[in-house]
């Protein structure tokens, strides 16, 4: 089975190796970074160029829309604009060849960058241009590329996980050309690096099938059993991921060398199967080879033909002489014991060919390796005699320089003697000045932690009066004012009560007072909050500032339960005072809210369309509130970004740390 290496297009993923695991999600992301305006001319253009890729695949016309904006947002950016070849090679075909051209075009263009960002590129450009040999079946140019190319460039830029991922694809390319103990070690290398990483990537599980499929063909099979079972429980999260079509082909492979014929069919079905369903047919020619094998174990020579006709059809197949080789021998075999010997005379001859045509580009690699060799041993040698002469003239000028130390042995003495008079008067009076520095910066950070003391007790303080206070409203005055009304009702029943129209005006008023009394409760302690949770509770709260003259979309997405009970009070304080200012003071018909959590981080987004304001004079009625909103950001280790212009509306952005305070 040849394994493909993959085409590296959504960069921003390469430095850790982590494909998302739902891609519209990601490219929703992406097109909101472009549209942004109040963002960068670099920040756009990236997220241009990072969308033109995601759809060079699928709609060139789109993708060259997006990449003709980049180059627009990135003229004043010589490091974006060097990667346009990169990009623009991505349009074509996998295997073309052209593309070489232009990955070589993006190296030079960025080889003008130090930066560690330009080093990942440039790997990654190599790694792709590794890819395309690959498919053009020049596996051990690729071998080449990756070793001298990608793996020091890697190094270079301090990619440490890419560097294990590089590992992996070199150990993949070693195993295609049948150097399975050296693919082996590379794996080995891979392998332990991502544990040490401790990398969750979707691709970790990759390199573990890879690494199956070669102990396979070294006959390890309990180990390849082990690597396989390991990919499998990595790849439970990430259900959605091409690798899973890879797994069934590894998984059909191993139940094929362990005599697991029928499993093996059943698998490589599997493969097929969801191949189809995530667009991942370059996969299956090797799910093909695998059902041809087993047809051919099982003696179900029809079914084996017919395997055989399918994976004929299949482009990859065309491209890798090595699986075809494998395909036309297993053929010949069949066809030779359903005694159709003429059929299996015509494909062993073909399996003899290709074979005779591997076997030379065999002999050519080892001359050319042997030259290497050779090479290096020559360039050793001449840098031996290159060292011998600089020894020798050396100690020669060494002689001739000696009675000059000696002469000015004295000279330097003192002044020698001097110098570490002066440096330890600059040394004492340095030290000096630090310790006033350092003495002044421990009275700056004591003045901050005490500030941000006062301000939690303020703000913890202020939720327990209110909780208080709501405990206070609604189980002592709320049952007071019920049981007042409970007595009235009572009264009226009897003969001689007021009028009805005194009835219903007194019972109206204590109804209004008991709606009221719920109302200031539910302000200062939302029993939603409490019983339901965060998200639960900003719905309610938007529902209830909603009005026909006023519209509030509200969007969740991520919002974790287990959240720390007042950490979700002190984002619904900051949400209420957002809509609170909204409401009084913008007089917007629209106003948008959209809450998101990332791990430890929660993101709020709120956007009216308002008469706004001008940030710089803020309106001294709205001040108060931005100042609640900015202390609860604060408190939560948060920033906040508000931008606004009058007529135009008010955008505000915040950013928490909702790990810290957990």
């Amino acid at each position: 089975m040849i394994r493909l290496l993959g085409l590296l297009i959504l960069f921003p993923l390469l430095a850790t190796g982590q494909m998302p695991t739902k891609e519209n999600r990601y490219l929703d992301s992406l097109q909101k970074v472009a549209q942004n305006k109040s963002l960068g001319d670099s920040s756009r253009a990236q997220a241009n160029y990072f969308i033109s890729g995601f759809f060079s695949k699928t709609d060139i016309k789109q993708a060259r829309w997006y990449l003709k904006e980049a180059n627009k947002l990135a003229k004043a950016y010589p490091f974006l604009l060097a990667g346009e070849p990169f990009y623009e090679a991505t349009f074509l075909p996998d295997d073309d060849e052209r593309g070489l051209i232009l990955y070589k075009k993006a190296d030079s263009l960025l080889s003008k960058f130090t930066t560690d960002e330009a080093y990942l590129f440039r790997s990654k450009i190599w790694l792709n241009y590794a890819s395309v040999l690959q498919l053009n079946d020049k596996q051990t140019e690729a071998v080449n590329t990756i070793i001298s190319k990608s793996i020091p460039l890697t190094k270079k830029g301090k990619g440490d996980i890419l560097l294990y991922f590089m590992y992996a694809d070199l150990a993949t390319l070693l195993s295609n050309i049948g150097q399975n103990k050296q693919s082996k070690s590379y794996f080995s290398m891979a392998i332990e690096g991502l544990k040490k990483a401790k990398s969750k990537s979707s691709r970790v599980a990759a390199v573990y099938i890879d690494a199956s499929s070669t102990l396979c063909l070294l006959k390890e099979y309990k180990e390849a059993a082990a690597m396989l079972d390991e990919a499998h429980k990595r790849l439970v999260p990430f259900p959605e991921s091409p690798i899973n079509s890879h797994f069934y082909a590894a998984e059909s492979m191993y139940l094929n060398r362990t005599s697991n014929y029928k499993k093996a069919l059943i698998s490589a079905d599997k493969g097929l199967a969801l191949a189809t369903e995530l667009h991942t047919e370059y996969i299956n020619h090797a799910l093909l080879l695998e059902k041809l094998e087993s047809f051919r174990k099982l003696n179900n020579y029809r079914a084996a033909e017919k395997v055989f006709k399918e994976l004929q059809k299949d482009e990859t197949f065309q491209l890798l002489s090595n699986v075809r080789r494998n395909a036309y021998k297993t053929i010949a075999e069949v066809y030779a014991a359903d005694k159709q010997f003429p059929n299996a005379y015509f494909w062993m001859e073909q399996y003899s060919r290709l074979n005779d045509s591997i076997s030379e580009s065999n002999i050519k690699k080892e001359i050319y390796e042997m030259e290497v060799r050779f090479r290096n041993q020559e360039n050793l040698h001449n840098i031996s005699m290159l060292k011998s002469q600089k020894a020798k003239a050396e100690y020669s000028a060494e002689n001739n320089r000696l009675m000059s130390w000696l002469l000015a042995a004295a000279v330097l003495f003192f002044l020698l003697l001097l110098f570490l008079v002066l440096l330890n008067y600059q040394k004492s009076r340095r030290l000096a000045q630090q310790e006033k520095i350092s003495y002044k910066q421990q009275l700056k950070e004591l003045a901050q932690q005490e500030q941000l003391q006062v301000s939690s007790a303020v703000i913890e303080g202020e939720e327990r009066e209110r909780k208080r206070m709501a405990r206070d409203l609604h189980d002592g005055l709320g049952g007071l004012l019920a049981g007042v009304r409970l007595h009235l009702s009572a009264l009226f029943q009897k003969s001689g009560s007021p009028s009805l129209e005194t009835k219903t005006a007194i019972i109206g008023q204590v109804d209004s007072s008991l709606n009221e009394l719920r109302r200031i409760a539910k302000n200062m302690m939302p029993e939603t909050l409490i019983k339901f949770g965060l998200e639960r509770a900003i719905l309610d709260l938007c529902m209830s500032c909603s009005t026909p003259d006023l519209k509030i979309e509200f969007q969740s997405f991520g919002i974790q339960e287990d959240l720390p009970e007042k950490t979700q009070i002190m984002i619904y304080r900051i949400i209420q005072e957002i809509l609170a200012n909204a409401i009084r003071h913008a007089s917007a018909s629209t106003i948008m809210l959209q809450c998101s959590q990332n791990e430890n981080i929660f993101l709020i987004t709120a956007e009216d369309d308002g008469k706004g304001f001008d940030t710089n004079h803020v309106i001294p009625t709205a001040g108060m509130g931005l100042e609640n909103i900015k202390a609860r950001v604060e408190y939560l280790n948060g920033k906040l970004d508000l931008d606004s212009a009058p007529n135009e509306g008010t955008i505000i952005n915040i950013e928490l740390d909702v790990c810290k305070t957990s």
